[in-house]
């Protein structure tokens, strides 16, 4: 695992890396510091970044949305000096946005969260389908179909869209609900991280795919999406 500081300032720097020594040694995890983002020419090797934005040959947003196409399930954390950056940080789906005077209050904690969030996005899922076991990533399910005995899990990937299993969507819902997917319907298990608009009787994913809400339990299952989203929103640190 490696771990990526990015800043022009030598200062910030020697902050940081003297910050995340000890708990990137703790986790195994080898912490590379650089000043010249412009020069990085591997960014698919690192699984956590924390990002100045503010930098002279290459600013962050720009590094954060390279980081972003070489590592789709990077965790990005954006460390500057500037409160005015922070929206755009919703644009690359930043983790986390810390400023550099909270340094040594905030950014253990931090790392210790940026970590538990990227075991998060390399959860999988095993099935048996076509007689053969297949190894989902949940992050790649949008959502799951049923139809009597037969689950269609619904992927992003285009090489393979859909994966048929046998199964129950009950049992489906009970050993994936802790992990971000919430029941809509009674054919429909859904990833809530792709949602895109939750209305009465309908929700639409990000996608465009729209599908049928449980009008009996709306106010239950929107409680729920609120309450997960407001734990996983990107946000202010």
């Amino acid at each position: 695992m490696k771990v990526l500081v990015c800043d022009d300032e030598p200062e910030a720097l020697e902050k940081i890396e003297s910050l995340l020594a000890r708990p990137c040694r703790e986790a195994g995890a080898e912490l590379i510091i650089s000043d010249r983002p412009e020069q990085l020419d591997n960014l698919a090797e690192f699984d956590l970044a924390f990002l100045d934005i503010d930098m002279a040959r290459l600013d962050g947003m720009t590094l954060a949305r390279r980081l972003r196409a070489a590592r789709p399930d990077a965790v990005i954390v954006f460390v500057t000096n500037f409160v005015q950056y922070a929206p755009e940080g919703y644009e690359v789906q930043a983790f986390r946005y810390l400023l550099k005077p909270d340094l040594d209050e905030k950014l253990p904690t931090c790392f210790a969260l940026a970590m538990e969030e990227l075991c998060r996005r390399r959860q999988t899922f095993t099935v048996r389908a076509d007689g053969e076991e297949v190894t989902l990533l949940l992050r790649d399910i949008l959502y799951f179909e049923s139809d009597q005995r037969t689950i269609t899990a619904h992927l992003t990937g285009t090489e393979r869209p859909l994966c048929r299993f046998t199964g129950g969507i009950s049992d489906l819902s009970e050993s994936l609900g802790i992990t971000g997917f919430l029941r809509v319907h009674r054919s429909y298990l859904v990833n809530m991280a792709y949602i895109q608009r939750f209305q009465y009787g309908q929700m639409e994913l990000r996608n465009g795919v729209q599908l049928p809400v449980s009008k009996k339990y709306y106010r239950q299952l929107k409680q729920q999406y609120l309450l997960w989203k407001g734990r996983t929103a990107w946000r202010m640190s």
